[in-house]
């Protein structure tokens, strides 16, 4: 039942059951387009990176199932180009110097034969249907060489540590386990445990001598090649770095240890198992909903089982304090 605080929202029941009983907007667009024979669809978005596998990635495997002769084609900002390849489309179209959260405009691009999304909802669309279509981002074998960047060293596990969603502003909660808890992770690990930092902007230091600070030196496709080449495990935030992790479709072995305030959101909301086999998911909530009642020693203990189960040959213990 919709409920906010407790109380029914009567609003909320109502639009759902329409959606229930007509179908949402996009079922009605989608069954119009199939029926006039319309095979052009342009999708503008200007939000998250996460809800590109989690929202965005569903509803196209919809048009694909309905559709076979669909031709998809979204338009973004820059930052977003590189996450889209990933996505399926057919192509994209990036807006110079659109900033998050402004209005996208279609006009010049979609065309009046195009069918058009300016401002697509899939939290309404999805609802109650997001394991229908299971997200998949897919990997071309070319990417793999982008893992460049991070030497292979076997006589290390590498550990991925995405220490800060760089979103916070977006939500109405904290979404980041502190960076002072990040240090003191790190720091209690020896050498032979390599941390190679994720992220777009270097905002907290982080001086330990077995980390590779990466954050603000990668585009988007070398983070997940050298996540995808060169880590074995994965300490993440809700994010969407965590999320295109999660949802990649390839098989490589990686451990994913992750932060929550808010457990209904992210992978976690969506329920689809990922389409790697080999990847081990262990998510850790913040007491009272709040990433940051999260002790260093309970990720600790994660991290150390994980790194026993990837690498028995390589004994890596946290220190104790």
């Amino acid at each position: 039942m919709f409920r906010t605080r407790g109380r029914l929202n009567p609003k909320r029941f109502t639009r759902a059951l329409s959606d229930r009983v007509r179908g949402t907007a996009f079922d009605r667009t989608l069954r119009d387009a199939v029926r006039s024979g319309r095979h052009r669809f342009v999708f503008g978005w200007n939000r998250g990176l996460g809800d590109i596998a989690l929202g965005l990635v569903p509803l196209f495997l919809r048009i694909r199932k309905a559709d076979p002769r669909a031709r998809i084609e979204v338009v973004t900002r820059e930052d977003l180009a590189q996450p889209f390849e990933l996505a399926g489309v057919d192509a994209i179209h990036v807006v110079a110097s659109l900033a998050r959260g402004q209005p996208v405009d279609l006009s010049s691009i979609a065309g009046p034969d195009a069918v058009a999304f300016a401002d697509p909802d899939p939290t309404r669309w999805l609802e109650g249907r997001r394991r229908e279509r299971p997200p998949r981002l897919s990997w071309r074998p070319q990417w793999n060489a982008l893992a460049d960047l991070v030497a292979d060293d076997r006589n290390v596990v590498t550990v991925g540590a995405h220490v800060a969603s760089e979103t916070a502003q977006y939500y109405g909660y904290v979404k980041d386990w502190p960076a002072e808890r990040f240090a003191a992770l790190l720091s209690r690990f020896p050498e032979n445990v390599r941390f190679v930092l994720f992220g777009n902007e270097a905002r907290a230091t982080f001086t330990q001598p077995n980390v590779v600070d990466l954050r603000g030196r990668t585009s988007f496709l070398e983070l997940l090649s050298v996540l995808r080449n060169r880590c074995r495990i994965l300490v993440a935030p809700d994010s969407g770095v965590l999320t295109a992790a999660y949802y990649l479709d390839e098989t490589f072995p990686l451990d994913v240890i992750s932060l929550w305030s808010d457990p209904r959101q992210g992978v976690r909301k969506q329920g689809c198992d990922s389409p790697n086999a080999l990847l081990r998911h262990v998510a850790i909530d913040g007491a009272r909903e709040d990433v940051r009642n999260i002790a260093v020693d309970t990720v600790a203990l994660a991290l150390e089982r994980a790194i026993a189960a990837a690498r028995p040959d390589l004994p890596a213990h946290a220190a104790a304090h």
